[in-house]
């Protein structure tokens, strides 16, 4: 299921990268403006709005009790038995963000994947206490297994999108290590940041690349990992990159060529199939970060083979599931 990328397809993206060029570069090392925008989407999902009329999907809001407060999920999900829970995280260098802004993608993988998404509402490191955006990831996947008593499935699938695909990756990783019955059927990760010391290319990156500053982004990291020194901040509980790879399930690395964090999709697909065989990278030619927000034919085609390789995990995992069924139990 390889993914191609046609001429005038590039050619949209490149014209568009054009108008970019105009914009102001977004610093995320500026603690201000994160609290600004968090501000306005916070007022943002504060206004009511009805969840768009859709007789096959639900949305409700739910809080995971216990720890030092409770962690909050969006969660959307198709009436009758989902095919397994969809476990994502939202974007915002850490900083900013919310589930809500997350609804558009997230409806379309419930809809057309027919899984229960669970958008999370992790701590914000503005008070640069990423160790606490990454306890909020282990607890959503330790809900997540919990939840396939709910849904009638075990199977889950870890996502997210630059900040949200390094927590996702966290909360993959210690899936794998709790060793429960639960089934990790895939990881879909879109260019995540996942070297917490600053892959080659974000260090080497200009502050003129488009829509974030690539330098202000690697201040950032070192921000959030004040006082380590880079050994420390390669420690595999921060930086995913560095981790143990064995046991992991398929996964999917999707990453524009033009965005200052694209050398970490590449050496972290690069890992996993040294140690799986299982992971796919889509390079997306004129990308940049984000690309996948703005009304492009890459984006769009993105994001169909996001749902169709979803859908292709989860009929893997449900066929292996009917033949062990099928399989007589062995005689003691």
């Amino acid at each position: 299921m390889s993914l191609e990328f046609v001429g005038w397809e590039i050619r949209q993206a490149e014209r568009f990268n054009r108008l970019l060029r105009f914009l102001p570069r977004y610093r995320t090392d500026r603690r201000w403006n994160a609290r600004l925008i968090q501000t306005l989407l916070r007022a943002w999902d504060a206004v009511p709005r009805p969840f768009p009329p859709d007789d096959e999907l639900t949305v409700e809001d739910r809080l995971i009790k216990g720890g030092d407060r409770p962690l909050k999920l969006r969660l959307i999900r198709p009436k009758g038995a989902p095919r397994g829970v969809y476990l994502t995280f939202h974007g915002g260098a850490w900083v900013m963000g919310t589930p809500r802004f997350d609804d558009r993608l997230n409806r379309a993988i419930a809809g057309n994947c027919r899984v229960a998404v669970a958008s999370v509402d992790h701590h914000l490191a503005i008070d640069d206490r990423l160790d606490l955006a990454i306890a909020d990831a282990h607890r959503a996947a330790e809900w997540a297994v919990t939840a396939g008593a709910e849904f009638g499935s075990r199977n889950i699938i870890v996502g997210g999108q630059s900040s949200g695909a390094h927590l996702a990756a966290c909360a993959l990783l210690h899936l794998r290590d709790l060793q429960t019955d639960a089934r990790l059927s895939g990881a879909a990760l879109f260019y995540g940041a996942y070297d917490m010391a600053g892959s080659p290319g974000l260090r080497n990156s200009s502050n003129r690349t488009l829509l974030i500053d690539g330098q202000a982004a690697f201040r950032n990291l070192q921000r959030l990992t004040s006082g380590l020194t880079d050994e420390e901040r390669r420690n595999p509980r921060l930086s995913p990159l560095y981790a143990d790879f064995s046991g992991l399930p398929p996964a999917l690395f999707i990453a524009g060529e033009l965005d200052p964090v694209f050398d970490d999709s590449i050496r972290m697909a690069d890992r996993w199939n040294k140690a799986n065989s299982n992971a796919e990278l889509v390079a997306v030619p004129q990308g940049v970060h984000g690309f996948d927000r703005f009304p492009l034919a890459i984006a769009r085609k993105t994001h169909r083979h996001l749902h169709r390789t979803i859908n292709e995990w989860l009929r893997t995992d449900e066929h292996e599931a009917r033949r062990h069924e099928r399989q007589p139990c062995s005689q003691v």
